[in-house]
């Protein structure tokens, strides 16, 4: 040993002391020997100074070994112990070593000291190390974002971090010695004694999962669903199991409301499919009602009836379509503060006197871009939804807030998108609803009112008008203390305003022979459309396809005075052949007609210099109108 030794020397004679120091040098055992006589001394220097090794007399008058172990115990257990006496039993040895002393060895026999020291000091060594890295071992489990647990061969827990005391909601002094059992729900318990001995018999780090869903036991008896990882960790004389556990609760109830996102998507895709071909059903009915009253004046009565019925029929597809996309609106720069009285003034009137209303709205509030009609429908159908809530009474408020949606939240409402907002939040102190109805509310049909009170449609085309104006709806409730629903509308969305073009004005349309071409996949709307305008003294061709339609024009390019086609088409879409007829007649007007306009194709025909657009389904008075616009134009 090349390196001096601090030593700590309890001894009562300095000869002894002095030989037993001598014996060490002869062996190249450099030491810096401080030796006390009595207990005052060597505790003065236990607390003040620090040593690499302590030699303690067992039979010091006035103070034993035993009472000086049980000190240096208590102060530094690391510090190695070697007792030195001249007369010690084998019951004292032994409770020595039980005491925590290293070694112990004979006066009469210094032979054995050095090689006592030597291995004292690789003792202590070892110890030290084991002790820094145990240290960074249990750092490290600190730092882990994950709860994780460690669990002897036994199946009984050693060690556990902070993050799995607040999972489970244990202190680690109420875990350790457990069988980690105590945190596996009972219904789980024979499937994880299985998983885990398939585990140690494999010995590969394996992720721990059921067919379904693995679920962890808090101390408040509250599952929580639970992804485990295993992951051995061998030591010399036997090998621990670490299993880090992910708190999955966050997870699944993203996953929730992204399926409810998605499952709603998916409803809103085949509603507007089913609203398509209902629209192109509905329009050759409107279109020929006029006709048949021309033809049939003694059954007007009936006429009327089914333009009743039909038009009831094309409302509801409307709303359909606004539920499964949004509909098409033109932008207008809004100020939410009309908005909101407007609304006010029409709610205090019809809210029943046994609810108390408030509405807050701030003095200052940014313009927003969107169709006022229906964001007043949305504010009017989430208010009579929350006094439908409150059958024996309640507050019913209405307020306005500008809010910034960060990262975070972005996450957790799946709809949602970062920036800046006025959110538009109606309150109520009703029944409130369950996570169950929370879940469903936004789908078309779902209701939880009696039969005949509503018609489920209401909440589906508020989420679909707020989806057409780029904002998101969001709701939280609890039973027995009301509902909120808050609707989020960008305020710093740059969208262009362009009032439409007025319908001209003269003469009533007539035809003269020209010819007028429609273009439509729907059989009706091609032949009762072609009707329409035959009677009004047009030639009609009526073309099922786009690229024929393209031919016509093509082979007489100034010959066709206008264009009429649907914008949903099989191979060649409607905006396609328009692209297409600006290239062979640049100057001939063009009316597109659909059931389900879409805001950005709706531009993009704007850019391409079309100014009439047709929702289908159209009465004759809407076709003639719109063909007398670009005609006199």
């Amino acid at each position: 040993m090349t390196q001096s030794i601090r030593v700590l020397h309890l001894e009562d004679d300095p000869r002894d002391a002095e030989i037993i120091s001598e014996s060490l040098a002869r062996e190249k055992i450099i030491c810096d020997v401080l030796v006390a006589s009595g207990r005052e001394s060597f505790e003065r220097a236990l607390q003040s100074e620090t040593f690499d090794l302590i030699f303690c007399d067992y039979n010091v008058p006035g103070y034993d070994g035993k009472a000086a172990l049980e000190l240096i115990q208590r102060l530094y257990q690391t510090i190695p112990v070697i007792v030195i006496s001249g007369g010690v039993s084998e019951y004292e040895a032994v409770d020595c070593l039980h005491l925590g002393a290293t070694d112990y060895v004979l006066k009469q026999s210094l032979v054995r000291l050095p090689s006592a020291v030597r291995r004292a000091l690789t003792q202590a060594k070892d110890n030290r190390l084991r002790e820094e890295a145990e240290n960074r071992f249990r750092s490290l489990l600190e730092s882990a974002p994950d709860a994780m647990v460690i669990v002897g061969p036994g199946g009984f827990i050693n060690l556990v971090n902070s993050q799995a005391e607040s999972l489970f909601g244990y202190e680690s002094s109420e875990l350790l010695g457990q069988p980690v059992e105590v945190l596996v729900p009972e219904r789980y318990r024979l499937i994880h004694s299985h998983l885990v001995k398939s585990f140690i018999t494999s010995g590969e780090p394996r992720k721990l999962a059921l067919p379904t869903e693995l679920y962890g036991l808090r101390k408040d008896g509250v599952e929580i669903p639970l992804e485990i990882l295993l992951s051995p960790l061998r030591q010399a004389d036997e090998t621990l199991t670490i299993a880090g556990i992910r708190d999955l609760t966050e997870r699944r109830k993203l996953e929730t409301q992204l399926s409810r996102v998605q499952r709603m998507d998916s409803i809103g895709a085949f509603a507007g499919n089913i609203a398509h071909d209902l629209n192109n059903a509905l329009a050759p009915v409107l279109m020929s009602l006029e006709l048949l009253r021309i033809q049939n004046p003694q059954s007007s009565e009936l006429i009327d009836t089914i333009e009743t019925c039909a038009k009831h029929g094309a409302e509801l597809l409307r709303q359909l379509l606004v539920f499964s996309k949004g509909s098409y609106v033109e932008p207008k720069r809004l100020d939410p503060r009309t908005l909101l009285a407007d609304t006010a003034r029409y709610l205090q009137l019809t809210i029943p006197k046994n609810i108390e209303f408030e509405s807050r709205i701030p003095d200052v509030l940014p313009a927003i871009w969107g169709d006022s009609a229906q964001l007043h429908q949305v504010l009017v159908n989430l208010c009579v939804n929350a006094r439908d809530a409150m059958p024996d009474g309640g507050r019913l408020s209405l307020d306005a807030e500008v809010i910034t949606v960060d990262g975070n939240y972005a996450r957790i409402v799946p709809e949602a998108s970062i920036g800046k907002y006025l959110m538009l939040r109606v309150s109520d102190t009703g029944v409130g609803m369950s996570q169950e109805v929370l879940d469903r509310i936004f789908e078309p049909f779902y209701s939880t009112k009696s039969r005949g009170k509503g018609t489920g449609l209401g909440l589906s085309i508020v989420r679909g008008i707020v989806k057409s104006h780029f904002g998101f709806v969001h709701a939280y409730s609890t039973p027995s203390h009301g509902s909120t629903i808050a609707v989020y509308l960008p305020v710093d969305t740059e969208l262009p305003s362009e009032e439409p073009s007025p319908v001209m004005t003269g003469p009533e349309l007539e035809g003269g022979g020209d010819l007028i071409l429609i273009i439509d996949d729907s059989e009706g709307v091609r032949t009762t459309a072609a009707a329409v305008l035959s009677a009004l003294n047009f030639r009609v061709k009526a073309v099922d396809a786009a690229k024929e339609a393209l031919e016509i024009v093509s082979q007489q390019p100034g010959e066709v005075r206008a264009v009429i086609t649907d914008l949903h088409m099989p191979e060649m879409d409607g905006l396609e052949l328009v692209v297409e007829l600006a290239k062979v007649a640049p100057h001939l007007p063009v009316i597109v007609t659909s059931g389900n306009f879409v805001a950005g194709k709706v531009q993009d025909l704007k850019d391409l210099g079309v100014r009439s657009f047709l929702d289908k389904p159209f009465t004759q008075q809407m076709l003639t109108d719109a063909l007398k616009n670009v005609v006199q134009r």
